[in-house]
C-alpha cells in the first residue's frame, strides 16, 4: 500500500491481509495429504455457498427498503467522486449554440478552405 493512498480503503485491506495469512495456513495444512486436501476442497466449497447466500440476503435487504446501501468498503474514489459531482442543470432562457468538438470544427475549417480557393 502506497503512502498516498485513501484512509477509506485502510480498513478493508487489514480484513484482507488477515483473511489472506489465515487462509495461507490452511491451505498449507491442507496439502500435508490427500485427505486434508479433500477436507480443505470441502470447506471452500462451503464458505463460497455461505457467501453467495449472504450476498443473496443482502441484496433482499435492499430492495426491500427501495434504494442501495454503499458503504466506504464497497466504494472507490471514483465512485465518491461521481456521487459529488454536481447534477447537471439546463440554463434558463433562449438556449446557447451547441458547442462542437474540435473534429467538427477541423472539418468546418477544411469546407470554408476549399470554398475560399475555389472563389
Amino acid at each position: 500500500m502506497s503512502s498516498y493512498d485513501e484512509p477509506i480503503l485502510d480498513e478493508r485491506t487489514q480484513r484482507y491481509d488477515g483473511a489472506l495469512s489465515r487462509c495461507f495456513d490452511a491451505c498449507q495444512e491442507g496439502s500435508a495429504s490427500k485427505g486434508l486436501t479433500a477436507i480443505l476442497h470441502c470447506g471452500l466449497d462451503k464458505i463460497f455457498k455461505d457467501f453467495e447466500e449472504y450476498k443473496e440476503n443482502e441484496k433482499g435487504k435492499e430492495n426491500e427498503k427501495g434504494k442501495t446501501i454503499i458503504s466506504h468498503e464497497d466504494c472507490s474514489i471514483s465512485d465518491i467522486n461521481e456521487l459529488q459531482s454536481p447534477e447537471h442543470v439546463r440554463s434558463r432562457g433562449r438556449p446557447r449554440k451547441r458547442l462542437s468538438s474540435n473534429l467538427e470544427k477541423r472539418i468546418a475549417n477544411e469546407i470554408n478552405k476549399k470554398n475560399m480557393n475555389r472563389t
